[in-house]
């Protein structure tokens, strides 16, 4: 009998809109390359979840930032393949130029390699180059909702065009 009960008392809930339930959500925040300034040296984007309508439903019941990935298409406008890396920041004022990157961002993914043209980095192939012992603190400026990527090169001139990417979030959310 305590069997029988138990899925009705549950449906119940469900239908009530009881808060009981916890559940795990993919907030993706795509970004177009209008977006995407070029400093001549590096690339910037500054990313706002407050924009996203799965973002903005549970934000407030954020239990933990699951996983972070991305999707990203590029181009190498070279002729040799280059290292590629990608940090992120929360600072008020964007960075202005490499050394401050390099010195005050976190390393988000590392040791890509962008061979000669355009290149596609899915998701669990972004979750190879993520720099796990950054993630703790990029997850808290994700679960922020709102920091800056940057895209540097081992090779200058920067001769790369992010052409367009998405940042991927799954996050636990309940009452």
């Amino acid at each position: 009998m305590k069997f029988v009960l138990l899925p009705v008392l549950l449906t119940i809930l469900v239908i009530g809109g009881c808060n009981l339930v916890t559940g795990t959500f993919v907030i993706d925040l795509e970004i177009d390359h209008s977006e995407i300034q070029s400093h001549g040296t590096f690339e910037h984007f500054a990313v706002n979840l407050d924009n996203n309508d799965t973002w903005n439903k549970h934000k407030d019941k954020i239990k933990d930032i699951d996983n972070v990935g991305f999707q990203l298409w590029v181009t190498n406008n070279g002729a040799s393949s280059i290292g590629w890396e990608v940090y992120a920041d929360t600072t008020s004022v964007p960075h202005s130029d490499i050394a401050s990157i390099k010195s005050d961002a976190k390393l988000i993914l590392a040791g890509l390699t962008l061979p000669p043209g355009e290149t596609y980095i899915d998701w669990p192939t972004s979750l190879i180059y993520l720099n796990r012992k950054e993630l703790p603190i990029f997850k808290q400026w994700v679960e922020g909702g709102v920091f800056d990527i940057y895209t540097i090169t081992d090779v200058l001139p920067y001769n790369v065009t992010f052409d367009s990417g998405k940042v991927i979030v799954t996050v636990t959310a309940g009452p």
